[in-house]
């Protein structure tokens, strides 16, 4: 097992970072991995309830399924 840490420093809907380090935290928790998420500047927009874009999947859906899975986020 080993340690994954993602450095997320965009915000949810300004293009696909967001999606990106959920699918990659998500692939690596389904394989054995801890993982971390440090949210920075903009980047901790992500994890406010409530926030949602027309038509976007929704980050604190996501990042909230990958906690229960495990994952630690820093903010």
């Amino acid at each position: 097992m080993k340690q994954i840490t993602i450095l997320l420093a965009s915000s949810p809907y300004s293009g696909q970072d967001v999606d990106t380090v959920l699918g990659i935290a998500n692939a690596a928790v389904e394989k054995g991995h801890s993982v971390t998420v440090v949210g920075s500047g903009d980047g901790t927009y992500g994890f406010l309830k409530g926030q949602r874009a027309s038509g976007a999947p929704s980050a604190e859906n996501g990042f909230a399924e990958l906690i229960e899975k495990g994952i630690r986020v820093d903010l």
